[in-house]
């Protein structure tokens, strides 16, 4: 009995070099080129989904932080409700940004980021609501 079989092992390296062969010509395929335009255009979509969901969740949580008897954590998952639609908008720009540099083959780890990345913002955004009824409670 062969424990090593060189006709097998060499059909296995050249299976392996070429299926390794054609990811990394798929993931260095060339991204999507934007203009600088098209670039400032998303940055600036992004800015303003975000301020708007910032805003949205200002607006909502300033509505509740009166009610002493709720816990700030509360008042902002009162917030996120109203500001549901907000955080989506936002979580969808973040997404095209995300994806729109990026070539076909790294689509799903683009977008993997962009859920990471909104998810994060969404944390900030709910401490920074807690923080502001604590303030106004003070």
């Amino acid at each position: 009995m062969l424990f090593f079989n060189s006709t097998r092992w060499r059909g296995t390296t050249i299976a392996v070099a070429l299926c390794g062969s054609l990811a990394g010509c798929a993931a260095l395929s060339p991204a999507p080129n934007l203009t600088s335009d098209q670039k400032k255009a998303l940055s600036t979509s992004l800015n303003e989904k975000y301020r708007a969901y910032q805003d949205c969740m200002t607006s909502e949580s300033d509505r509740f932080s009166h009610i002493t008897s709720a816990p700030p954590s509360d008042i902002a998952k009162g917030a996120q409700a109203g500001c549901e639609a907000a955080f989506r908008s936002y979580h969808k720009a973040v997404t095209k940004q995300f994806t729109s540099f990026v070539s076909s083959a790294g689509q799903a780890e683009a977008r993997s980021r962009a859920d990471q990345h909104a998810s994060d913002a969404k944390d900030r955004t709910w401490g920074h609501v807690i923080q502001r009824v604590l303030i106004q409670r003070q």
